[in-house]
């Protein structure tokens, strides 16, 4: 049995809705995913729930030759969202090149009686994070704080612009045992728990122990802490924490 639990937060000063992050969660088929819009690109919000969304609710889609027509049918749906609609010249220019977002997908392939085994493809730095113990096992694609930067590999709407970037997709498959945690983040929050799950341990298990325990409040609290603190980016963050609570010997779907 998996338990999901996430959070999802716009920057300081910014609503709810104008958060550019986005997360996809279907705990009966195993899948769950982050998107993180780029900023600067046109109406990146729409771009990552469109990946988010449709990427939980299919099957497969773990391996390169398998994203490339899906990603063509979504940017072109993209699309067609404003191609038809009066623009100002400003997001004209904007709209011609389409928007922009990195992704993460996590997929649950099999459960034994010894625990599960799992894939994950990404492009770009939102990370998936696997705990035993409240250690860090794995960190898929980046594993260190450091290698965080400005310009991440984006997968774009455009479907003229998305050939350049198959070679980029990242692929992993492992093994986890009842009671590993797993943690999709998008690039913030990762690089920032890379960097205190060592040193301040305390911190990134508070971190976790409010987000199993829906604790919408105290999580925003401590997300607006680490950024006036200048320790935690201050941009849109996603969160997804997956815990294998029990473990069944049957297919997860």
């Amino acid at each position: 049995m998996l338990n999901a639990h996430s959070l999802l937060l716009p920057k300081d000063g910014l609503h709810p809705h104008e958060c550019e992050d986005a997360i996809g969660i279907r705990s009966d088929l195993g899948r769950f995913c982050v998107a993180d819009g780029a900023t600067e690109s046109f109406d990146s919000r729409t771009w990552a729930r469109l990946l988010t969304k449709h990427w939980s609710q299919c099957n497969g889609l773990t391996q390169p030759h398998e994203l490339q027509s899906w990603w063509k049918r979504l940017g072109e749906r993209h699309t067609r969202r404003w191609s038809e609609r009066p623009l100002p010249w400003y997001a004209e220019e904007k709209a011609a090149v389409g928007a922009f977002a990195t992704f993460l997908g996590f997929e649950v392939a099999e459960t034994t009686e010894q625990g599960f085994r799992w894939q994950a493809v990404a492009l770009g730095d939102s990370c998936l994070v696997q705990l035993r113990g409240g250690e860090i096992v794995l960190s898929f694609p980046l594993d260190e704080a450091d290698e965080f930067g400005s310009h991440p590999q984006l997968l774009p709407s455009k479907p003229s612009l998305q050939a350049a970037v198959e070679g980029e997709v990242r692929c992993v498959s492992g093994t986890a045992r009842s009671g590993d945690a797993f943690l999709l983040l998008t690039d913030a929050l990762a690089a920032w728990m890379l960097r205190y799950s060592k040193s301040e341990p305390e911190l990134t298990q508070n971190f976790l122990r409010l987000l199993e325990s829906a604790s919408p409040e105290s999580l925003a609290d401590l997300v607006s802490n680490e950024r006036r603190s200048r320790r935690l980016r201050n941009d849109d963050v996603a969160a997804v924490l997956l815990r294998l609570s029990a473990v069944e010997s049957s297919k997860a779907r």
